[in-house]
């Protein structure tokens, strides 16, 4: 298990082999020498023979060189081709997104999409996003496009013995010391704080697995690292909220990114979420009734191509009448770092294991850009609205602000 482990980090992030690049591939621009887009689009691209990184641009044009000579690319100006990947502050992606539309470049845009569901309405509502010939826009959440986070909501909704959702949680945790006092997460002007960062995901999960939006019954609680650098706002460095859907389920998301100390590594290498369903009845004979309850807990979801596990614990039940006369546990453990054979797109189409989720991201992005069938995986912006609305609620319901909109207007 290790070799393997380290074969997909190798080759997923470390030194991912370089593709022979098609004559149509798709130029990237980068907008922003961010931290992330090493793993989010560099490597990914790298194997990628549709997608070349074919310029940088940043406010400290110093900084870019020295990105664009880290990473091998050729150009750094503010000019692309054909896509722009935004990973800037989240205060800037709201303005930036519209202004790379304006100029007919499709958008790979970091999550959070925008500032505030006001921003959010803007951006996917506008004419620019949603007239017939609009470029592609679509929000990074790059753990959905992993096959194993399809197989683990397949598990929980699909399966022909999965009652009712009851209970669904998600968790996230990050060492305390990762991010300085300066850091732009703890910048409200920047539209910085816990839930626009981490807490993005839980959130996210939540409204995928319940299937219902968060409502006023919401409660949260924040703890803050107190007043931002500037001194006017508090930021959020760990969020707690919990909510109860129409249908009775709950949901209950902790996301931390300041928790006890870098020993804390199962709270770095494990994000969890856990689902439990209700009973439901699955077979009926003349005289006993068998009944099945499932709970499935999924580790790792955010970096499944270095190491997953989908637990799946069936509880069964033989009764006649009120009188339960045998249970047992059907307990298997999942794992899915390719699509089935033959399925999303047939073979071809498979994937490999060491493909990250960004990989698996980024073909999707590439397969809308050139009206290709893909796997079916999307994030709309109807639901990029619906996800700033709820992180809106949650500051609300925290007692704090949600983050501030940029004012811009094309």
């Amino acid at each position: 298990m290790v070799f393997d482990i380290l074969y997909r980090i190798y080759y997923g992030f470390i030194n991912p082999p370089a593709a022979k690049k098609n004559n149509d591939a798709i130029r990237f621009g980068l907008l922003g020498a961010s931290n992330i887009a090493p793993i989010s689009l560099i490597a990914p691209a790298t194997s990628h023979p549709d997608v070349i990184v074919a310029a940088i641009a940043a406010r400290d044009r110093t900084r870019a060189e020295k990105f664009a000579k880290k990473h091998n690319i050729p150009i750094v100006h503010s000019t692309y081709e054909d896509a722009i990947y935004i990973a800037l502050p989240d205060s800037k992606h709201y303005e930036y997104a519209l202004r790379c539309l304006s100029a007919k470049k499709h958008v790979l845009l970091e999550k959070p999409s925008c500032s505030n569901s006001r921003e959010a309405k803007s951006l996917f509502t506008h004419p620019l996003a949603t007239a017939s010939t609009a470029p592609v826009l679509l929000e990074a959440f790059h753990y959905r496009f992993h096959p194993a986070w399809q197989t683990f909501l397949n598990v929980i909704h699909n399966a022909a013995e999965v009652g009712p959702i009851k209970f669904a949680s998600a968790e996230q945790y990050f060492p305390k010391y990762a991010f300085g006092k300066d850091d732009i997460r703890w910048q409200f002007g920047l539209s910085g704080g816990c839930m626009m960062d981490f807490g993005t995901y839980p959130m996210n999960i939540l409204r995928q697995v319940l299937r219902e939006e968060p409502g006023d019954e919401l409660k949260a609680e924040a703890r803050r690292v107190g007043l931002d650098v500037d001194g006017k706002e508090e930021v959020d460095e760990a969020m707690m909220a919990r909510y109860v859907t129409k249908g009775g389920a709950v949901g209950r998301m902790v996301a931390d990114l300041r928790y006890a100390s870098w020993a804390f590594l199962p709270g770095l290498a494990w994000p969890k979420c856990e689902v439990e369903c209700g009973e439901k009845e699955v077979e009926t004979g003349e005289v006993e009734r068998c009944f099945v309850k499932r709970k499935v807990v999924f580790w790792n979801h955010l970096m499944p191509s270095i190491y997953h596990r989908i637990d799946v614990e069936d509880t069964y039940s033989i009764r006649v009448g009120e009188e339960v006369l045998k249970t047992w546990k059907d307990e298997r453990y999942l794992k899915a770092y390719t699509w089935p054979s033959g399925d999303k797109g047939g073979p071809d189409k498979v994937g490999k294991e060491w493909w990250s989720s960004y990989f698996y991201q980024l073909e999707e992005f590439v397969n809308r850009v050139k009206g290709r069938e893909g796997s079916g995986v999307w994030v709309d912006g109807e639901d990029s609205i619906k996800q700033m609305e709820a992180i809106d609620l949650v500051y609300k319901k925290a007692g704090m602000q949600p983050r501030p909109s940029s004012g811009f207007q094309l």
